[in-house]
């Protein structure tokens, strides 16, 4: 398991674990959607049966936020808000931009600039769905 990620069925969000190749292809999207530099340094293997996957970030810089503070934020990035809430962090938004649907936004996983708008460093990013 690589942390979670989120697919549809019927219409609906659904979290689920995610693969190695999920994980690594949130780090792009996440550089792509957001500007950010996460960067794969390697894996590593402590146990010999417990692989993990290593990046690294620059320091992120903000302040922490509540969740309607991260909502207007958004809004004024001109991100739309989705209806669903909870897929991650109870209450977590979700979010969708330029063909991304972003989910897991709560206090704990998004900070907000000194210019206001939000940095996200733990979020779950996944193309939106095809109709």
């Amino acid at each position: 398991m690589a942390g979670y990620t989120v697919s549809w069925t019927e219409g609906r969000p659904w979290l689920h674990n995610a693969l190695p190749l999920d994980y690594l292809e949130r780090m792009i999207r996440q550089n792509e959607l957001f500007g950010d530099d996460v960067r794969l340094l390697g894996l590593w293997n402590p146990q010999g049966h417990d692989w993990r996957i290593i990046t690294t970030q620059p320091h992120v810089e903000g302040r922490q936020a509540t969740l309607p503070e991260l909502e207007k934020a958004f809004i004024d990035a001109d991100f739309e808000i989705l209806p669903w809430r909870g897929l991650g962090y109870a209450e977590s938004l979700s979010v969708r931009k330029d063909g991304f649907d972003v989910w897991d936004i709560h206090p704990a996983n998004v900070l907000l600039s000194d210019s206001g708008l939000p940095v996200p460093f733990d979020v779950m990013i996944t193309p939106v769905p095809s109709a």
